[in-house]
């Protein structure tokens, strides 16, 4: 994905799920917040051994290509390196999936390999991929890919690996991808507790989400360190025949911080790399992540004219630092796409270069209500960066920092200027016991969610204002 965010300098210069687990509805449902995406349970009914020392397989391919493989079955992959690019070939059922895991200290290791992925899964489902370090693919050509998931593979759980060094800096590469390509769905995607860090990935991304790809769950990953956006849920890139959009999912538990395209060459002078950035998706929620000192922090936008990303709930996440705005929507050009039905509450920000929240242009339906925003002195709150923005619903929210009496270009009927006492920030943007915020939040039903920052009950007594509850 190509994205050019420099709204900021025009602004200046001329206005300068998993079907089965749950149901997802945008801002009315999520997760369990204590459901069974976290708790794995590997219970095979065949094991097959890959020793690159002691066999009986030395190779994690040639464990995949032999017979002994069938629904059920785990490859225990033993420690060590394994210089090899693996494509799971094969499929489990619904009551039998095939599981592919690592023990501590096995290693899938690309140097000097011609290929484009480490691992690959293409038309193949009912598949689980846990525990690997996955590292240095480093390319001048191609699209290389720590983690490659294409065609209509669905009922794939990615869970605890560690994706390092995947390279191409003037070109495209991915940590981990989704490449919703087929007309069928890929479906019921489970992307929890995995660590993707240190890569070069040009004008790509982290961990991405693209096309056809509908009911996902990515959860609880550790996003740091790299040199464009750490997660995208990307619509309308010509990638699937029908259902271009990544739609119908949550994002929640992650930690996102340092993602910057500062030194990224296929973006000079230009930093742009959102933390957590929808881009075209559909129906997805953003909640309870920790996002600090990213370009832009959480974006909800479109790329393409035209298109709408379309209801989406920003919720209960801490985004600190960002060197642009810590919670941006909309196109970021007025004849780039649309941001529809918006909802940002009980979110904590803490000074963001520009602004805490900017809409920037072809914003509709937006609300931002119940946010504790800590602004940068001579900064605003709550500001407009483009044009063609409509019904844009803000209130209550909690400002400090910058001006104490203007949460910047709308009115707030019940807004409120003191200091939140955070506990410490920007490490901990908790409230402390005696907050202001405690006690006045807008009770905002389902759309904000059941559960705080913490996963604690949201709902007990009066609302807070911000991503915690006391």
């Amino acid at each position: 994905m190509n994205k050019n965010n420099s709204i900021k300098n025009s602004k200046l210069g001329a206005l300068l799920l998993v079907v089965g687990l749950f149901s997802v509805g945008c801002g009315n449902n999520s997760p369990p917040e204590n459901s069974s995406v976290n708790n794995y349970v590997d219970t095979p009914n065949n094991t097959v051994i890959v020793d690159k020392d002691n066999g009986p397989f030395k190779t994690i391919t040639a464990a995949l290509n032999s017979s002994s493989i069938t629904a059920g079955t785990t490859i225990l992959v033993k420690k060590g390196i394994y210089n090899e690019a693996v494509n799971i070939n094969k499929s489990g059922n619904a009551s039998a999936y095939i599981t592919l895991k690592g023990e501590s200290g096995t290693v899938i290791d690309g140097a000097g390999l011609k290929t484009d992925y480490l691992i690959q899964i293409n038309n193949k489902s009912y598949l689980k991929v846990i525990g690997f370090e996955i590292q240095n693919l480093k390319k001048n050509s191609g699209t290389p890919m720590g983690i490659n998931v294409s065609g209509s593979s669905s009922f794939l759980e990615i869970r605890n690996n560690k994706v390092h060094g995947i390279e191409y800096p003037k070109g495209n590469a991915h940590g981990i991808a989704f490449y919703g390509d087929s007309g069928t769905p890929m479906t019921n995607i489970i992307l929890d507790g995995n660590e993707v860090y240190g890569c070069k990935l040009g004008q790509s991304e982290s961990v991405v989400l693209n096309g056809n790809v509908t009911d996902f769950v990515v959860s609880n990953n550790v996003i740091h360190d790299n040199d464009n956006i750490g997660i995208d849920f990307i619509g309308f890139e010509k990638t699937a025949p029908s259902s271009d959009q990544a739609r119908n999912g949550v994002c929640f538990g992650n930690k996102v911080y340092n993602i910057s395209t500062k030194d990224n060459p296929t973006y000079p002078n230009d930093r742009c790399a959102d933390g957590i950035y929808v881009d075209g998706g559909k129906n997805i929620i953003i909640e309870r992540n920790i996002v600090d000192n990213c370009d832009i922090g959480i974006e909800c936008a479109s790329e393409h004219a035209g298109k709408s990303t379309e209801k989406i709930t920003i919720r209960n996440n801490f985004v600190s630092r960002s060197f642009q705005g810590n919670i941006l929507m909309g196109g970021y050009a007025a004849g780039k796409g649309n941001a529809v039905d918006i909802t940002v509450v009980n979110n904590t920000t803490y000074k963001g270069k520009d602004c805490e929240i900017a809409v920037q242009f072809n914003s509709s339906n937006v609300i931002i209500k119940n946010n504790i925003l800590v602004a940068n002195q001579g900064k605003t709150y709550v500001e407009q960066w483009g044009k063609n923005n409509t019904n844009i619903a803000v209130q209550n929210n909690l400002y400090f920092g910058a001006s104490t009496n203007s949460p910047g270009d709308w009115s707030d009927t019940k807004s409120k200027f003191a200091n939140p006492l955070l506990v410490n920030p920007y490490n901990d943007l908790h409230i402390s016991n005696n907050s202001p915020a405690i006690n006045v939040g807008l009770n905002l039903g389902a759309i904000m969610g059941n559960k705080d920052i913490d996963n604690q009950n949201r709902t007990n007594g009066t609302v807070d204002i911000g991503a915690d509850e006391k």
